[in-house]
């Protein structure tokens, strides 16, 4: 059973379309829009339903990966925009719950500025984002961040289960935080790479 290319062929053949207008990149931005949802129920300090939101946009960066895959629209844009979109949610949840105060500084620091650092040498470096394929490493990575980092926002709420929470979210961000940085060495040799050989041809 393969757990982050769920959907795929067994010929591990994938085909990369030019499409724009496809069920699978429809949900992908369905997932950014609800981004503005989740913020707003923070503001509002309605916790359990900001939880509920953050919990189906993260849980749809699976289903928009499977849709992809199992009836073949995997596209450029959407190969662009999936992982893009997986920074800002985390970003963005790591970010309005440090304003509610229900979450480490230095933990936000770390899983955003990697981003940061990252996105700011592909664009000085490399002049733009190599086209590097997403690691099992990063994608273990993400998945433990997004388990972890809402973990916090359900232990900050007032109920018997918050203590058991607390540690598991700290175990699943720690995990997560340590494979982030892992994939983003490994991204940066493999764009490397990318580079010298798109110079040589």
């Amino acid at each position: 059973m393969r757990l982050f290319d769920a959907g795929a062929r067994r010929d591990d053949s994938e085909a990369v379309h030019e499409r724009v207008l496809t069920a699978a990149n429809g949900i992908t931005v369905a997932r950014l829009l609800g981004l503005p949802l989740f913020v707003a129920l923070m503001a509002a300090e309605a916790f359990g339903k900001a939880f509920g939101v953050l919990v189906a946009v993260a849980a749809t960066d699976w289903v928009d990966g499977y849709v992809a895959r199992r009836f073949d629209q995997v596209t450029r844009l959407g190969k662009v925009m999936d992982p893009l979109i997986d920074r800002v949610l985390l970003a963005t949840a790591a970010l309005a719950l440090l304003a509610s105060d229900m979450i480490p500084w230095w933990v936000v620091a770390l899983v955003v500025g990697r981003d940061v650092v990252l996105l700011t040498v592909a664009a000085v470096w490399f002049r733009g984002v190599p086209p590097v394929a997403v690691s099992k490493t990063g994608k273990f990575a993400t998945a433990m961040l997004l388990l972890g980092v809402p973990g916090f926002l359900l232990a900050g709420m007032d109920w018997p289960g918050a203590a058991v929470l607390t540690f598991a979210a700290w175990v699943s961000t720690g995990l997560g935080i340590v494979a982030y940085y892992l994939a983003g060495l490994r991204y940066m040799r493999a764009a490397r790479a990318a580079v010298r050989m798109a110079r040589r041809s």
